[in-house]
């Protein structure tokens, strides 16, 4: 877990005639004992740390059915006033204490302003939390459907190698971790399909590959190792027939039974009058596939001399795509009675 101490107030001087050299937060959990660094207190008696720590990370080995007893131990928090470089715990004193959990701490809605009082004043503690553990996106589609643009386009800068040509760049599965709202994502860039025999990447390669990184992901009993989210690209020019055989060679089998999400995300409309125009001018494409959502977007990356209307339409498809992957982002389902490594089948290709 993630933890970021953003500021706290109200904070008392523990010593009247001897003002500290400042005030760190110490957090005490079963797994560990972590400190912020020391920051002085403002005038108005508050402190600003903007520091976030890895305050626990959950063991690979830890099933799902754990969870509830990990989140249910608590996690004390103390302001602590220091009067030496670098304190110790016996060098500094504790201001106020905060009592809390791991699942408080990750509440939906967002971890509490947690509040001590102290004498007659009112010390609070601000503060965010996320979960540390990456989940997983796997992205495909056809070759020059904007694949690595779409991931550049998440992350908000160039983490991935990107193409203008036909021929695709990305030649084998590649894994980008991506920070999205404070939470962990670990983004599969994968080969671009029918891109014939003659490209970078042939078709049964292409296939075979994408196949052999779902059929790993799925394999593992433990939720940390599924596919959380299957994207699937298509270019806005894309005919349906292709985009509807390549839902049904990927989207089968295994992947829909265990009720992974898969969305659809619609590249190449930075001209058009109205990006989402697109997706209600071609609905009929889509409307016997099982998806949890779609964005229609541009993932052209600025550039000197790009139009306005261009430059705002970038910024708009960034927050449309983090905003998708967050909310259609799940856990998978995990069938428990398959024993611990079994390898699940993978769905059967189709003629395309």
């Amino acid at each position: 877990m993630r933890l970021t101490f953003v500021a706290s107030t109200g904070l008392p001087i523990p010593r009247p005639n001897r003002m500290p050299t400042g005030y760190y937060v110490y957090i005490s959990t079963p797994y560990g004992q972590y400190s912020t660094f020391e920051a002085s207190a403002m005038d108005d008696c508050s402190v600003s740390w903007n520091e976030t720590l890895t305050i626990h990370e959950r063991p690979q080995t830890l099933f799902k059915r754990l969870m509830s007893i990990f989140k249910s131990e608590a996690v004390r928090l103390e302001i602590r006033a220091s009067y030496e470089s670098k304190p110790t715990l016996d060098q500094s004193e504790v201001v106020c204490a905060f009592d809390t959990t791991f699942k408080q701490l990750l509440a939906e809605d967002g971890p509490p302003k947690l509040h001590s009082d102290v004498g007659d004043k009112r010390v609070s503690l601000e503060l965010k939390a996320g979960d540390t553990h990456e989940k997983n996106v796997v992205i495909f589609g056809e070759t020059g459907s904007g694949k690595s643009s779409t991931i550049n386009t998440i992350a908000q800068k160039q983490v991935a190698k990107t193409s203008n040509d036909a021929v695709g760049c990305t030649t084998k599965p590649k894994r980008y971790s991506v920070d999205i709202f404070g939470q962990n994502f670990a983004l599969f860039d994968t080969a671009g399909l029918n891109e014939g025999t003659k490209g970078e990447v042939p078709q049964k390669q292409a296939k075979e590959q994408l196949n052999r990184l779902l059929k790993e992901r799925m394999r593992h009993k433990l939720p940390l190792d599924g596919i959380d989210l299957l994207v699937y690209c298509v270019y806005n020019t894309t005919s349906s027939r292709a985009i509807l055989n390549t839902y049904n060679a990927v989207y089968s089998g295994i992947y829909r039974k265990k009720r992974v999400p898969i969305v659809v995300i619609v590249t190449g409309l930075e001209s058009a009058t109205s990006m989402e125009s697109w997706w209600d001018n071609h609905k009929e494409t889509f409307k016997d596939m099982h998806l949890a959502g779609h964005a229609c977007v541009t993932t052209v990356q600025e550039y000197a001399g790009i139009p306005p209307d261009h430059t705002d339409r970038v910024a708009q498809s960034s927050e449309t795509l983090r905003n998708l992957i967050m909310n259609t982002c799940s856990v998978p389902v995990v069938d428990d009675n398959l024993p611990a490594g079994t390898c699940l089948p993978c769905g059967q290709w189709t003629e395309w």
